[in-house]
């Protein structure tokens, strides 16, 4: 009888080698994390108007601005996509060093009849002192929202990217990691960006809402004709796989080139797609 139980235990042995070679080829198999780009500035902004005083108060809270920049912003005349002239102006808005914008201004000129009537809420890409015309780059309006029909008195807008050739920018980003090699490989694809434009894309440390340092540059990001664009960035030597918060993907509005100036963020380095990456 001995041979046949060492037969069965030998067997079982076998059976024993094979799971566990089997658990470990599964478990070396890339992790994967997929983001979803979106919009960048994003928040809302709150807009009353006192019919004491006649004049309009903006209360923000947004996040995504290039860390320390400053913001003109206006009440237009039109909406986002028919813009207008300026009809009523506020002191320029400052984000922190994290990018974020949690501060209320109120307009120095009154409004006699309340919220405009067939208007929107404009941010540009620069402070009033780096405005310039329309057409201009300082000019550029970064978040945008039409004030509802009949509201007077109070409205909560939620902030938008001005569209792109009629659309507005998204896209999405796919970490692998490879345990064995120590291979990072992020693809990053984009739809709605500016025809044939090229940008900067990083992962950074901290998160789209209090941004922080370059932890991984990837592949610049160009967009064809159409506006859309797709790059894959291979990295070595990354020691560990994506952690499960403190890691952000970021494009920037312009090129690796165009984004720092003598050490400092210039206009083109403003976000416009971002997501936290949860491992």
């Amino acid at each position: 009888m001995a041979p046949r139980f060492l037969t069965m235990a030998l067997a079982l042995a076998a059976v024993a080698v094979l799971s566990a070679c089997g658990s470990s080829s599964r478990s070396s198999a890339p992790s994967k994390t997929t983001v979803t780009l979106g919009q960048a500035p994003a928040g809302t902004v709150s807009v009353a108007w006192n019919p004491a005083t006649k004049r309009i108060t903006a209360t923000f809270d947004m996040y995504g601005f290039t860390p320390s920049s400053s913001h003109a912003v206006h009440i237009h005349q039109g909406g986002c996509v028919n813009q207008g002239p300026v009809v009523v102006p506020f002191p320029d808005v400052s984000a922190g060093p994290g990018g974020a914008i949690k501060t209320s201004e109120t307009s120095p000129v009154v409004a006699p009849n309340g919220i405009p009537a067939g208007s929107y809420l404009n941010i540009h890409l620069a402070p009033s002192a780096q405005l310039g015309s329309p057409g201009s780059l300082g000019f550029t309006p970064i978040a945008c929202a039409d004030l509802p029909r009949g509201a007077t008195s109070a409205a909560t807008l939620t902030m938008k990217t001005p569209p792109q050739a009629g659309r507005h920018p998204s896209g999405s980003a796919q970490l692998s990691y490879d345990e064995a090699s120590n291979t990072l490989t992020v693809s990053v694809t984009a739809e709605g960006l500016p025809p044939s434009s090229t940008h900067a894309a990083h992962i950074h440390l901290g998160s789209c809402q209090a941004q922080g340092t370059v932890r991984y540059p990837l592949n610049p990001v160009t967009a064809g004709a159409d506006g859309s664009a797709s790059v894959t960035t291979v990295i070595r030597d990354v020691p560990s796989a994506p952690p499960a918060s403190r890691w952000y993907v970021n494009l920037h509005m312009g090129s690796p080139s165009q984004i720092m100036s003598n050490g400092s963020p210039t206009l083109l380095f403003a976000p416009i797609l971002c997501d936290n990456v949860a491992g």
